[in-house]
């Protein structure tokens, strides 16, 4: 019987779908407002660490969402999570291997205002057992 139990025990601890996640993405989102332009004697107004819900949909593209005033409005790509970064704009999710989309909630709207070469939005790979970082500069009230 202890025989039995011990593999019952072992194979349960061992199986695929009891193991915690190993990988995902973390990463920073930072709030940037105001005039960014260099010029004498201008203070540098440093980039702030944020609180904002975060959304993760599978990997998307513009012919995938409405866009209204510079935010999404909605995303037809599938819903994967959502979490909320620290006060400190820090975040963490644990994911399976894939390729996503990230989004920041904001009063009007998802945003995002990073694109790669296929036109994907704000786009991240996780890859088994690491961890991808992304960081988020929220900058649509500055000026460059």
């Amino acid at each position: 019987m202890r025989r039995e139990l011990f593999f019952v025990v072992v194979f349960f601890l061992c199986s695929p779908c009891v193991q915690a996640q190993r990988q995902g993405i973390k990463g920073q989102l930072y709030w940037v407002h105001g005039n960014q332009m260099p010029g004498p004697e201008k203070k540098h107004i440093p980039r702030q660490g944020v609180a904002r819900e975060i959304y993760i949909y599978e990997v998307t593209s513009l012919p995938y969402v409405e866009i209204q005033d510079g935010f999404y409005k909605k995303v037809h790509s599938r819903f994967i999570k959502s979490l909320f970064s620290k006060p400190d704009g820090s975040f963490k999710a644990k994911l399976p291997p894939g390729h996503y989309s990230v989004f920041v909630m904001e009063n009007k709207g998802l945003y995002a205002n990073i694109f790669d070469a296929e036109n994907n939005i704000s786009p991240v790979t996780v890859e088994p057992k690491k961890y991808s970082w992304i960081t988020i500069t929220i900058n649509y009230e500055a000026t460059y």
